[in-house]
């Protein structure tokens, strides 16, 4: 007799399938809200996007050049969240960096719009030369915190660039930042837990926040501080399937979807793994194309908010 035909039995995608084991109660567990309008697997590694609302210029420093910035709008979805910087090259011409280092050129009198903001910058009667600066400041829409440093009564004169709240989602309240001496500072929580700690000069990112403190003409002096205020918004923000490529928050490994979801007509409510977890890592879905350097990137921002790869 011949051998019997055998049918191969095609195991579906299980929800939660990935997950090695969690904490009590279910409190690796987030409801959120689905977005990317197609059918998402559990196990699929997301992004939790943000989009950027407002943008204020300001001049760092001491510019030769007395021209102006136009109105500041965004010009393209998604813009960033962050800090633009506007370096002049010459008289006329400038370059500009988004905050996921992603550069463009421009000149004054001419609109600029790239990188998702738009702007147009007019020479003044005195001309810019090579290394003035403006900041662009972009903060976040109603779906995501947001967060303002504002200083103490300091000795040091030093400042804080704007905050900006990452995926590892902030507590609400205030949070302290407090010099040791000159160039060195400690995070903590509302809670009282020390999130980190940090150097002038030198971006921070700890406990849901990113920043960097500017060193004045007058140094820190131990005891300087600053306080940071992470505020509610009506709206919670929305998660995506993680985007290699994009620069509205969905670039950053934020949470594992638990079960697979349908958003092709529709942002679903759902349930995804953000904290106080191991998981298999080779039951993961990554991007297509992902590289192995990216995956492992990608897994150590899921550990660095709880979620551990076995």
């Amino acid at each position: 007799m011949g051998n019997p035909t055998v049918t191969p039995l095609n195991e579906p995608w299980h929800d939660g399938g990935f997950i090695v084991s969690e904490s009590n109660g279910h409190r690796s567990r987030d409801k959120i809200v689905l977005t990317g309008g197609k059918l998402t697997l559990a196990g699929t590694v997301l992004g939790l996007l943000s989009v950027g609302s407002t943008a204020v210029a300001a001049a760092l420093g001491a510019n030769t050049g007395n021209g102006t910035f136009g109105t500041i709008t965004p010009v393209s979805v998604p813009t960033q969240i962050g800090v633009y910087s506007v370096l002049f090259t010459a008289a006329t011409t400038f370059t500009v960096t988004a905050p996921n280092g992603a550069t463009a050129s421009g000149t004054t009198g001419v609109a600029f719009a790239s990188l998702g903001i738009g702007f147009t910058i007019t020479a003044g009667g005195t001309a810019f030369v090579a290394g003035d600066t403006f900041n662009i400041t972009t903060t976040a829409a109603a779906d995501k915190p947001t967060a303002a440093a504002v200083a103490g009564t300091n000795t040091g004169n030093g400042t804080s660039s704007a905050v900006t709240t990452t995926g590892n989602a902030p507590q609400l309240g205030a949070y302290t930042v407090e010099f040791d001496d000159a160039t060195h500072f400690v995070v903590t929580s509302p809670s009282g837990q020390q999130i980190g700690h940090g150097v002038t000069g030198t971006a921070f990112n700890g406990g849901g926040l990113g920043f960097t403190i500017t060193a004045g003409g007058t140094a820190f002096v131990a005891g300087d501080s600053f306080t940071v205020t992470v505020a509610a918004n009506a709206n919670s923000g929305k998660f995506a399937p993680l985007s290699l490529t994009a620069a509205d928050g969905s670039a950053v490994a934020a949470a594992i979807l638990f079960g697979t979801t349908d958003t092709t007509l529709a942002d679903k409510s759902a349930t995804a793994i953000t904290r106080a977890c191991e998981i298999n890592a080779s039951e993961l879905v990554w991007p297509t194309g992902s590289s192995a350097s990216e995956i492992a990137t990608g897994l150590a921002q899921l550990k660095a908010i709880g979620i551990i790869p076995r």
